[in-house]
């Protein structure tokens, strides 16, 4: 049985000999054929070849191969990421058709759902014919060329060595504690834009974001921004231009500005564009080709962000702050041990010294820190009293090595310990520590959870881990049998140097 009209969808990235398989088996069943270029929308690491350069390509097949009136149409169809809209633009693009014909299991699925005849054709030579392998084969310079039709080489080649330049190109947000994230969606905006847009994001869209308060100002990121883009322009000798605005909404520009040709996203952000060219086409403008990069990454193999740096758990260049290097072992027993030659500098105060708990009182009520640690029984005890409850209290009920009485309270608090030896910092322990700290950041209820680390051995050094692992904004309260109280406000320099600290250790 012969059917009218066959749809034939694929992203093409790049047209291989499977894809002219498929083509040629669809006219064995068909009169014509409707084919739909997926991910027309979109260009990211998987999407390298722009829609207009695969429409040539296909119509350069369909010529070679001698079927150009067997070819109904050639049309895009945009990413949606919702099955409904998705299908119903497909629709409202290719009009009639009888039957689609394909391998992808989800277009099928949808396709089935929605009643329409699917022909389900078998892989043609799979392990060789796909686009992700030739694009990988390209990428590494070995020999892909015979996994196309031959006629199609030079233009492949030329698509991998063209940059596609757009006139307009905007890319936004917060870009707080500005780092490689930031960087590379402004050197992709660069590398393909003429003009370039960068919104800064206002309070009134980042409010809601946790730990929110610790934001730079919009003055310190605009100058982070400035500073990387105009150094960028002198160092690579680049002829873009570029402005920055302030935005307190996801459109920005963009339902403003008629004449913007692509936008510059992440993957998190990518569904803010979706939307935003459904609207800039409710008002009759052009929708913007989106521009996804590819994430970056930080040590632990998660995903570089303002966030993660405003808890303190990576720097601007996606170091974690972890205890152990990359020489020493993990193991869960495992501890640290301070040389004594770091004794005489960790004498020293780390930060504010405070004469008596009224003026840390006076100090805490003036910074209005993120959270607050409190190492050591005096401390805390002192603490406690004046009618402040840290959000973390570490503590052994020792004082100089003088045991200290238990009250109620701690005396239940007493039968969870955590061992950590005098000089020493314990690996368990110290991530138990990071433990109760994330916990007083996301506690479910939205309301700070408090926590008490009941120390087996001593306190002393928890210090550290505890200055390491507080978001940024963050108070560390620690007793000093010398000076008094020392009050650590958490920054990133502060961290850094902890951090070289703890690499002394053995």
């Amino acid at each position: 049985m012969n059917y009218k009209i066959a749809l034939l969808i694929g992203r093409f990235q790049p047209f291989h000999k499977g894809h002219l398989y498929l083509l040629k088996e669809a006219l064995k069943v068909a009169d014509k054929v409707v084919i739909g270029i997926g991910s027309s929308n979109i260009t990211d690491v998987n999407n390298p070849i722009d829609y207009e350069t695969r429409k040539k390509i296909i119509k350069a097949v369909a010529y070679k191969e001698k079927i150009e009136d067997k070819i109904l149409k050639i049309i895009p169809l945009d990413d949606y990421f919702n099955d409904n809209k998705w299908l119903s633009n497909v629709k409202k693009m290719t009009g009639r058709f009888d039957l689609v014909i394909g391998q992808n299991e989800w277009v099928n699925g949808i396709m089935k759902k929605a009643g329409i005849k699917v022909l389900k054709c078998p892989y043609y030579r799979r392990s060789l014919y796909e686009g992700w392998r030739i694009r990988k084969m390209i990428k590494e310079r070995k020999k892909w060329q015979d996994r196309v039709p031959k006629y199609l080489i030079k233009a492949i080649v030329n698509c991998q060595l063209a940059i596609i330049n757009y006139q307009h190109v905007v890319l936004g947000g917060t870009f707080d504690h500005f780092h490689k994230g930031h960087k590379a969606l402004i050197d992709k905006a660069f590398e393909v834009g003429k003009n370039i847009t960068i919104g800064l994001a206002t309070e009134k869209l980042y409010k809601n974001k946790l730990l929110y308060q610790s934001i730079e100002s919009f003055d310190q990121r605009e100058k982070n921004i400035r500073t990387y883009c105009q150094d960028k322009i002198v160092d690579d000798r680049i002829q873009s231009n570029f402005q920055i605005i302030s935005f307190g909404d996801i459109y920005g520009p963009t339902l403003i500005e008629k004449n913007i040709d692509a936008i510059v996203v992440s993957r998190e952000t990518l569904p803010n564009a979706l939307k935003i060219n459904e609207e800039r086409k409710k008002i009759g403008f052009k929708p913007m080709q989106i521009i996804v990069i590819e994430d970056e990454l930080a040590d632990d193999g998660k995903i570089i962000s303002s966030e993660r740096i405003r808890l303190g758990e990576i720097d601007r260049d996606g170091n974690v702050y972890g205890l152990l290097t990359n020489h020493q072992p993990l193991v869960t027993s495992h501890y640290l041990k301070m040389p004594e030659k770091l004794r005489p500098e960790l004498q020293k105060p780390l930060g504010m010294v405070y004469k008596d708990v009224h003026k840390v009182i006076k100090s805490i009520k003036s910074i209005k820190p993120i959270m607050a640690i409190a190492v050591g029984d005096i401390i805390v005890d002192s603490l406690l009293k004046e009618g402040f409850d840290p959000d973390v209290k570490i503590i052994d009920f020792r004082s100089r090595r003088q045991v200290i009485p238990r009250n109620e309270v701690t005396r239940d608090l007493a039968k969870r310990k955590y061992i950590n030896k005098p000089g020493t910092i314990n690996i368990k322990t110290a991530e138990q520590l990071r433990k109760f700290i994330h916990q007083s950041i996301r506690h479910p209820s939205g309301v700070q959870a408090r926590s008490w680390l009941i120390i087996d051995g001593e306190e002393d050094l928890l210090t550290l881990p505890a200055i390491l692992f507080a978001p940024l904004g963050s108070l560390v309260l620690y007793g000093h049998w010398q000076h008094g109280i020392i009050g650590v406000e958490i920054t990133e320099e502060i961290k850094q140097a902890i951090k070289v600290i703890i690499g002394k250790f053995s």
